[in-house]
């Protein structure tokens, strides 16, 4: 053992003699391409909850729209429409009770306070349009704007119960 402090030169030299390239002690591709595989494999199943879960909740709209046109005709649309922001919104709860109930939650109170902000701002909105469409039922845009909302805070329920958001 030599005690002797190395010169400022002397360190300069066996640096410039150590080698530039540092090589694992084992091979690493293997985990690197099991790492990328399985998560290829992961991506492709999400993709498929995700298809799945939007093919399930077409299905029920397109139910639903089908026992709406054989229950109501559109000859009664035409002489009530003002009936028709009410069934909408009807139809919106329901189909907003169905999202909860499947993914086991009775309401969404639940929620972080983030995710209630910005359900009460689409209520709010709703609200608000339904206001408007009472004084006057016959705007189509307003109708539309409705039908929007609705439908923007179902996909958001959506989102916030499916199980890839909450395993991020």
């Amino acid at each position: 053992m030599n005690n002797r402090k190395k010169t400022d030169q002397e360190l300069e030299v066996e640096i410039t003699q150590l080698s530039s390239e540092i090589t694992p002690t084992k091979d690493l591709w293997v985990g690197v391409e099991r790492a990328i595989a399985h998560q290829a494999q992961e991506r492709s199943s999400s993709i498929f909850k995700r298809k799945t879960h939007l093919a399930w909740a077409a299905s029920v709209i397109a139910a639903i729209l089908l026992t709406w046109g054989a229950l109501y005709p559109q000859t009664q649309i035409k002489q009530a429409p003002s009936n028709l922001a009410l069934m909408m919104e009807q139809n919106f709860e329901k189909n907003k009770q169905l999202i909860l109930t499947s993914y086991g939650q009775s309401s969404s109170k639940g929620l972080s306070s983030e995710a209630q902000k910005q359900l009460k701002e689409l209520a709010l909105a709703r609200t608000a349009i339904n206001k408007a469409l009472k004084a006057d039922p016959y705007n189509s845009d307003l109708l539309n704007l409705l039908r929007w909302t609705q439908q923007q805070e179902l996909d958001f329920l959506q989102q916030i119960y499916s199980p890839q958001w909450q395993t991020i």
